[in-house]
């Protein structure tokens, strides 16, 4: 598809250029004037023509502005009030249209070459896009299914991230914890020593060493002191430790901590948890949402802080807690020796002596509680184990969910890869030696091959014997013919593919100044000479030079004119 017919009036500001039902043909057409002429107002135009206000550079359009674009297959697209897509089968929206007549902008637009090198295709993608574009001109199908198996990827690890963290149900950090909180162990002990007891009532050695301690002799007085003075010490070792345990989390690292903090986050547009390990990677220096940077320099120094403070809290904690435990075994040691010394009160301990006193040394009323007690915690122990059994079954299925998404995640990952290799061994057999070739014939004074490399970055030929120099080694002036280079052969393969887009034109804004007069000769006679059609803007002569033909259209730009204002005026 190539232009036939353009229509140019108002865009952006009053003084444009207008350029009025302009019947251009599919022929070349070279938009030619001076400095403040509006040539890179018209570039903007063309991109408007498209796509609108959001596909210019910098530039707004303004609600008279009106740009079309008439096309060789009667196709059309019109930029006024409405904004429409006229076709054969009827009149659709301007970008709906464009999409699906056109081709998709990710592609169509690297045929859009502005002047300002940071604006051009190259500069704007990253070695990733590169590829992605690269690969969805030359097979549109291989990249299409690289793309799938990536979509299937990210939906099989964003279903991973909600079975893991429990968007829809408990998470297996939820169950584990709640597994894990099951108080088993602990109601196992509690039967234990009630089992205990109640072969003390059974056997009627309770009333022995209810006796014994009801004497309140010098032995009974020192165990009841030695067993108040361990409950206190068991108590505050217990407080101690939560101390402890409160303290150490902040010891670690200080972006261990952040990732706690918004491990829960969710997206704000498309509603999707936040996966860890993007979090993770993009911790350092950007949003794990939309991936900006940001400054984390105060909230890491305010988190140091407290690691510091608890690191400190944590050693003085460890040295209490040290000496509390030395203490407890001091005193579980003499209350051994103490019990040892006295046969009748063998099979004394912590739970007997409490439970005797609660309940007052009555024996009766101490195997009433006892039997109660045996009985409600024996439920209470099935309850739980019930509970553990259940929680387990639905942990084994969610981890076995988890390993058959990772499973699915890994295989999606190995094919797309596999298909990546592919597509980039037809890249760099394909795509750059075409690119080198366009590259040697508008530049042969710069080198000879164009490489990429696996990572996207492209590798262009050093001077002399300096050796190969990536994109941002290039010169200005190198980065226009890089581009101009890259947008052509991208133009080329659409041209020969169907399915990639179907737009043969190539839009270029002064893409020859400020070069030497041999390299802009050379490089609008390959232009002219390609099969695509090539429209630019340019000041120069000697480019209009070899515009003059039957091949091709010359639009003379005149200069913006504006009133000359003085301060008191504008003021």
């Amino acid at each position: 598809m190539k232009i036939s017919r353009l229509k140019i009036e108002n865009f952006a500001i009053d003084e444009s250029p207008i350029i009025n039902e302009r019947a251009v043909g599919g022929r070349d057409l070279l938009l030619y004037g001076g400095n403040r002429s509006g040539k890179t107002l018209t570039f903007n135009a063309l991109l408007y023509a498209l796509y609108g206000r959001s596909g210019t550079f910098g530039v707004t359009p303004g609600q008279r502005s009106e740009v079309s674009a008439y096309f060789d297959n009667s196709d059309a697209v019109l930029r006024e009030r409405r904004h429409r897509y006229e076709h054969e089968d009827g009149t659709l929206d301007a970008n709906e249209g464009v999409e699906r007549f056109i081709g998709p902008d990710r592609t169509v637009r690297l045929q859009f070459i502005p002047s300002n090198p940071a604006d051009q295709p190259i500069s704007r993608l990253d070695g990733e896009e590169l590829l992605n574009r690269i690969r969805s001109v030359l097979s549109s199908e291989h990249q299409s299914e690289i793309e799938r198996h990536r979509r299937a990827r990210a939906e099989t690890e964003h279903l991973k991230e909600i079975r893991r963290r429990g968007e829809d149900r408990p998470s297996v950090n939820q169950l584990e914890r709640e597994l894990d909180s099951l108080p088993i162990s602990q109601t196992e002990n509690r039967i234990e020593d009630i089992e205990e007891l109640q072969r003390l009532i059974d056997s009627g050695e309770i009333e022995s060493i209810s006796a014994r301690l009801q004497k309140k002799d010098e032995v009974a007085e020192r165990l009841d002191e030695l067993y108040d003075k361990r409950r206190t010490l068991e108590d505050t070792l217990k407080q101690k430790r939560r101390e402890l345990s409160d303290a150490s989390r902040y010891t670690q690292e200080v972006n261990d901590l952040i990732i706690d903090a918004i491990e829960e986050f969710t997206c704000p547009v498309c509603g999707r948890l936040v996966e860890e390990r993007v979090a993770r990677n993009r911790l350092p220096s950007n949003c794990p949402q939309c991936g900006r940077p940001r400054d984390l320099s105060e909230l890491r120094e305010r988190l140091r802080e407290k690691v510091d403070e608890a690191d400190t809290q944590v050693d003085e904690l460890k040295d209490e807690i040290s000496e509390l435990e030395e203490e407890l075994a001091s005193v579980k040691a003499e209350i051994t020796e103490l019990q040892e010394s006295e046969p009748d009160l063998e099979g004394l301990n912590q739970f007997v002596r409490t439970a005797l006193k609660q309940a007052d040394h009555d024996i009766d009323q101490l195997q009433e509680r006892t039997t109660r007690e045996l009985e409600n915690h024996r439920q209470e122990l099935e309850q739980a184990k019930s509970k553990e059994e259940e929680l387990e079954e639905k942990l084994t299925q969610r981890r076995q969910l988890l390993s058959a998404f990772e499973e699915s995640a890994e295989l999606a990952d190995e094919e797309a890869e596999r298909l990546e290799q592919e597509a980039f061994d037809e890249i760099r057999e394909e795509f750059t030696d075409r690119l080198s070739s366009v590259y040697k014939s508008i530049a042969p004074n710069l080198g000879t091959d164009v490489g990429i490399t696996s990572e996207g970055e492209l590798e262009f030929p050093g001077t002399g014997s300096e050796g190969a120099r990536s994109y941002d080694r290039l010169s200005s002036g190198e980065r226009r013919l890089a581009n101009l280079a890259f947008g052509l052969t991208l133009a080329r393969f659409a041209q020969e593919s169907e399915d990639a887009h179907n737009w043969e034109v190539l839009i270029l804004d002064e893409p020859l100044t400020n070069l030497e007069s041999d390299i802009q000769d050379a490089a609008a006679r390959y232009l002219r000479d390609a099969d695509v059609q090539v429209i630019l803007t340019s000041p120069l002569d000697r480019v209009q030079s070899h515009f003059r033909d039957d091949e091709s259209e010359i639009v003379s730009l005149e200069r913006i004119k504006t009133e000359d204002s003085t301060l008191e005026e504008y003021l």
